[in-house]
């Protein structure tokens, strides 16, 4: 009877040679390729944004409730050169996926209007790229004092910079400026649709591709809410146009045309980077 060589059976001691170099082979690539994959895979990733959620640490701020367009507090931070006062204005935004003006009317249904009022209020703070907000994590016991104002405030005037036209992401400023990580993209959206839902004033981000961003509130054309339109472009790239204004820190966009949808930058990095 004739013996074929490269007949193998797994309880044999040894492999016929040729059977061996086959997998030899397929080891060694295998060996190589593994590694290699998840080195790309794990270069391609973005990294963790340096957001900030001061999560259980409670921060008392004082300053004065801005209602329109969105709920700010504005807050005194240092002086100019010149000696005049410098300001900071920071997002209220109310516990869990909801807006602060639930909130801001339980405070007014005790008190009255408190927009020429000096407060003092208690909340987390969220901190990203010279943008802050306060989750009022108390609700209406966020409220801790309410003054007169020695001397009557000044009405803030926004600074108007033109009709703009702008290319970036709508999210909700409370997840991506540091409740959530990543706060923004598809991975987030959903979780975005909900918060703005909830009364959450939408944001703008806007990247330029040189490691620079900024964010932008939006509002509709007389500062009215559009939260409920814009839901179906949460989470997606979009160019928008509108009249541009700066609130101290801020910049508020009046939405006054159709939101077109366009192609994330980050969406066209990430096929950049697997593609090399």
């Amino acid at each position: 009877m004739k013996t074929d060589p490269d007949f193998y059976v797994g309880w044999q001691d040894k492999a016929p040679a040729s059977f061996a170099r086959a997998v030899r082979w397929v080891v060694i690539t295998l060996a190589i390729l593994v590694p290699l994959m998840a080195g790309l895979l794990v270069w391609a990733q973005r990294g963790f944004s340096e957001a900030v959620f001061e999560y259980g640490q409670l921060a008392t701020l004082e300053g004065r409730l801005i209602r329109e367009p969105v709920p700010f507090l504005r807050v005194p931070t240092n002086k100019t050169s010149a000696g005049a006062p410098r300001f900071e204005r920071v997002l209220l935004i109310g516990y869990g996926k909801h807006g602060a003006e639930q909130t801001i009317r339980q405070w007014e249904d005790r008190y009255g209007a408190l927009t020429s009022k000096l407060i003092r209020i208690r909340g987390t703070l969220i901190r990203y790229q010279g943008h802050t907000a306060l989750e009022l994590t108390e609700d209406a016991a966020a409220l801790q004092t309410v003054a007169n104002p020695v001397v009557p405030p000044a009405r803030p005037v926004p600074r108007p910079l033109g009709h703009v036209t702008l290319q970036g992401e709508i999210t909700d400023p409370k997840c991506f400026l540091g409740v959530m990580k990543p706060g923004d993209g598809r991975p987030h959206r959903s979780c975005a649709i909900r918060c703005i839902a909830g009364g959450i004033p939408p944001l703008l981000w806007v990247q330029n591709g040189r490691e620079r961003a900024n964010g932008y509130v939006l509002v509709g054309p007389n500062g009215e809410r559009i939260n409920t339109q814009l839901l179906e472009d949460v989470g997606r790239g979009v160019r928008v146009t509108g009249r541009l204004e700066q609130a101290d820190n801020w910049l508020i966009l009046y939405v006054d045309g159709p939101v077109e949808t366009t192609t994330l930058l980050a969406d066209v990095q990430a096929q950049i980077a697997l593609c090399r």
